[in-house]
Order: structure tokens, then C-alpha cells, then sequence
């Protein structure tokens, strides 16, 4: 069974992946549709003895209310959520090759997040640019510190921004804030547009459908890591 958990979880993510990179919205019928397949699994598994019950329902309390934390928290989107909570339902456990913990679900999201480093050191190195040149980055932004080295490594400033970018910037009334919250991400930045703060706009389901693959391939990315550094 485990074999047809791990391609039901791929073909989720893909799937995912294209409708939220065509139209920026996943249907919530994905992940209802895949869970489910993933309680199925689990029953069938259950009924003749060749799953550990407590160990799958342990994957997926842990699993949800950090999820949910994430999401509250602005760092990711509501199907971002939800892809990890399908995913522990789907597969809970993973033996796979380099591992800390053996949870898919946060394995996939370490994976999705170190994937996204090519992005972080792109923001670093141009903000640090712009920094250099004398450049007011921040000017006209009523932020906190935090919030501020959040937009650091998160986006930059551009004028007349090329390429599928969204505003990582709000107007409230005369003042400008910071947005961190995709689900707040809805149009491309237009390219006539100036000194505006901007995010890349692959949806993080992608990076996190790599991450899967990868963790089938090589495991969990922090233990290849740490394996080859100590």
C-alpha cells in the first residue's frame, strides 16, 4: 500500500501545483478527495492488521495544529495548510535515506523551504546592493525592525518590475505596509509600476511538490545536510 500512497501523494501535489500556477486557487476538493483516499488506505490497512494506528493518528494531530500556526501566522497560504494535512493523512511516515524525524508532512515542508533559499539569497545579495549604493529601501514604510528584515529576505524594491512578481506592499490610507500573506497575493505586479516591494510568485506548492520528490529521492534534505557537513 505504501507504493500507492506515495504516487496518490505525488499525483495531489502536481495537480495542486498546475491549478494554483494557472489560476492562483485550489479547490478545496483535492484535498477532501485525497485525505479521504488516505482514511480509505488506512482502514483497508487497518482491517487486516498492517498499520500502526497510533502512530498515523500521532502524524496527523502534530501535524494539523502546526500547519494551522503557519498559516495564521501570514507565512504561507490556507492550501499550503492543507496540502501538509493530506499529506500526513496519505503518508504519514516515510523510511526514507537521510532522516531526522520520518513525518512526510514536515519533512516536505523543510524540503519546500530549503528549495526556497535560491530566492532568499537572490533578495539578500540585491537588497544588500541597493543598501550599498545608498539607496532608501524602506522609505515611506511604517514598519517594525522584525518586519522589515522579513521584507529583506522575502522581496525587494524594483522599479518597473519585470517578470511574474506580486506586491508584497499594502496602502492604508496615506501609509504603506508590508503584506506576507499569499493568500493577499492576487495580480502580477504591472511593469509600469515604481519603487514597489515585490515577492516572487511560484506558489510554495510548488517548491513543496519538489520537496516530496526529493524526500522519495534522497530523504530529508537537513539530514543530507548535516550528514555531509559533520
Amino acid at each position: 500500500m505504501l507504493e500507492i500512497r506515495l504516487i496518490a501523494c505525488a499525483v495531489m501535489l502536481v495537480l495542486a501545483s498546475v491549478m494554483d500556477l494557472k489560476k492562483r486557487e485550489i479547490s478545496d476538493k483535492v484535498w477532501i478527495s485525497f485525505a479521504g483516499l488516505g482514511l480509505l488506505i488506512t482502514a483497508i490497512e487497518f482491517s487486516s492488521n498492517s498499520i500502526n494506528l497510533l502512530q498515523y493518528g500521532f502524524g496527523i494531530a502534530i501535524t494539523a495544529p502546526i500547519a494551522y500556526g503557519i498559516y495564521r501566522s501570514g507565512l504561507f497560504g490556507g492550501a499550503d495548510a492543507k496540502a501538509l494535512v493530506a499529506i500526513a493523512m496519505l503518508v504519514p511516515f516515510y523510511d526514507m535515506p537521510f532522516k531526522i524525524h520520518g513525518l512526510t508532512s514536515f519533512t516536505v515542508l523543510t524540503n519546500a523551504t530549503i528549495l526556497t533559499f535560491a530566492h532568499v539569497i537572490h533578495n539578500i545579495v540585491r537588497n544588500s546592493m541597493d543598501l550599498a549604493k545608498g539607496k532608501a529601501v524602506f522609505e515611506g514604510l511604517e514598519e517594525s525592525g522584525v518586519r522589515k528584515a522579513l521584507a529583506f529576505i522575502m522581496g525587494f524594491k524594483a522599479n518597473a518590475p519585470k517578470g511574474y512578481l506580486f506586491a508584497m506592499e499594502s496602502s492604508y490610507g496615506d501609509k504603506r505596509r508590508f503584506n506576507f500573506h499569499p493568500a493577499g497575493y492576487e495580480d502580477y505586479v504591472s511593469a509600469n509600476s515604481n519603487n514597489v516591494w515585490v515577492t516572487p510568485a511560484l506558489p510554495f506548492i510548488v517548491y513543496m511538490t519538489f520537496g516530496f520528490l526529493l524526500m522519495i529521492i534522497f530523504g530529508d534534505l537537513l539530514a543530507l545536510i548535516y550528514a555531509n557537513i559533520f
